[in-house]
């Protein structure tokens, strides 16, 4: 069974989940806030994460944040119940912090560990399917390392067609002044030839 810390700043709701859960066979320890469930998770990690969200100190939402933040606790699955917070925003905001179930207050027994339940299944899943998903990430990885390279090539390949078009443009642009100073002297000379021909008449 499973290792669980219960956060609930109700002293009757607190010890009616830790009955709960206790009957069930999981190993309960408890918290009246937020902050004090941070510290017992940091000295011993649960494995799941049952929270009220209003309460003193440091609330539910807040202490589902800092778990996500936390390298240590970002795995650990948390729960969220509320009777003060019911509407599906809120319930929104409690799953886009972390939480992957949002339960409302209050939660019968039954439902309280079906929903237990449901998510302990999921993290075993989640483990027995950790191989697979390391390899799909080195192969992730190998992809895109393929396609960076690729990338890598035709850059430097566009950078060379650019520096032979720069090239060529250059050659005629020399060319171009080549031929207009030729004409340029051709000129002179067709008007020096001149001027010496009236000279001499």
């Amino acid at each position: 069974m499973a290792h669980i810390l219960i956060v609930d700043d109700d002293e009757l709701s607190r010890s009616l989940l830790e009955l709960t859960l206790r009957q069930a066979g999981h190993q309960v320890r408890l918290a009246a806030n937020g902050a004090d469930a941070l510290l017992m998770a940091r000295v011993k990690k649960p494995e799941l994460l049952i929270a009220d969200v209003m309460m003193p100190v440091t609330d539910g939402f807040e202490l589902c944040r800092q778990c996500k933040a936390d390298p240590t606790l970002q795995n650990v699955p948390v729960i969220l119940h509320s009777s003060s917070y019911i509407n599906p925003q809120e319930a929104e905001l409690g799953l886009g912090l972390g939480a992957c179930r949002y339960l409302i207050k209050p939660a019968s027994p039954e439902q309280m560990l079906d929903t237990v339940e449901e998510v302990l299944k999921d993290v075993q899943n989640s483990s027995t399917a950790a191989g697979f998903m390391d390899e799909e990430m080195h192969l992730l990885r190998s992809y895109n390392e393929v396609l960076f390279h690729k990338l890598e090539a035709k850059v430097r390949e566009l950078q060379q067609t650019i520096a032979k078009h720069q090239e060529t443009e250059d050659a005629m642009k020399a060319m171009q002044a080549q031929i207009i100073q030729q004409e340029k002297m051709a000129s002179i000379g067709q008007l020096a030839a001149g001027v010496a021909h009236e000279i001499n008449n």
